[in-house]
């Protein structure tokens, strides 16, 4: 009888492992038809995608871009215009002395207003100035021209004041927005558009706050703020300092 039953059990050890390898030949089958199914229908696929797609256009554009800054003309906030690498390289190759010029002339302090010929207002103009400034600027830039730091920038000695009357003209007609700084404070309010006001009086009020306050500089026409509010006719926005090239 013992030997029956040891016979038995040698015959019962091969359908043991049988069984256990079919079961994990199933386990390892449906781990694999679960990971197929996964990378068939996982969502993040389409996201992928479009990032790549994404990273290669914003790749594309920004050489694009590189590309125009050296080798096409572009004209910069202040009006002045850059050189394409390529031109720069051959001006230079021909004439090694513009380099060290162009060096010499960056180091120069760049000329003041002031010292251009300087042309004195007309006392009817000053008054008719003044009578402007008292009812449209005074609250604002005070009657010293210093403003009120940090809300109201002064206009008392200040290069936008002195410099192309442009600008000025512009604030008047449209307002001015962001940040700002004058003598190493920087201002961020608004100054909204004066209302009200015609050519005249714009070229008045800032011929006396040229030269008033300690400024210096030369009259405001109204042939002048005639052209700045024919060319800006369909502007309805303030002018925004960062628009305007100004820091």
């Amino acid at each position: 009888m013992s030997e029956h039953s040891s016979n038995g059990s040698r015959a019962l050890l091969p359908g043991q492992v049988k069984s256990w390898l079919g079961v994990v030949a199933f386990v390892l089958v449906a781990v694999a038809v679960l990971a197929f199914a996964f990378v068939l229908i996982r969502p993040t696929t389409n996201t992928d995608r479009d990032r790549r797609t994404a990273q290669k256009a914003l790749r594309a554009d920004t050489e694009s871009k590189a590309k125009a800054l050296l080798t096409a003309p572009a004209k910069n906030p202040d009006g002045t215009y850059r050189l394409p690498v390529a031109d720069a390289m051959a001006v230079i190759a021909a004439n090694p002395k513009v380099l060290a010029d162009l060096r010499k002339s960056a180091a120069a302090p760049a000329p003041s207003s002031a010292s251009a010929t300087f042309v004195k207002a007309e006392d009817e103009q000053m008054k008719r100035g003044l009578a402007v400034y008292s009812r449209t600027c005074i609250a604002c830039h005070q009657p010293t021209g210093k403003g009120l730091a940090p809300v109201f920038p002064p206009i008392a000695a200040t290069p936008i004041v002195n410099g192309d009357a442009t600008l000025p003209i512009k604030f008047i007609l449209h307002g001015l927005m962001g940040p700002i700084t004058v003598d190493g404070v920087t201002y961020n309010s608004m100054m909204p558009p004066v209302a009200g006001v015609s050519d005249q009086d714009i070229a008045d009020v800032l011929t006396y706050v040229r030269q008033s306050f300690g400024n210096k500089s030369n009259p405001v026409t109204a042939d002048q703020v005639k052209v700045v509010r024919a060319a800006n006719a369909n502007r309805t926005a303030p002018w925004n300092t960062a628009e305007l090239g100004l820091k």
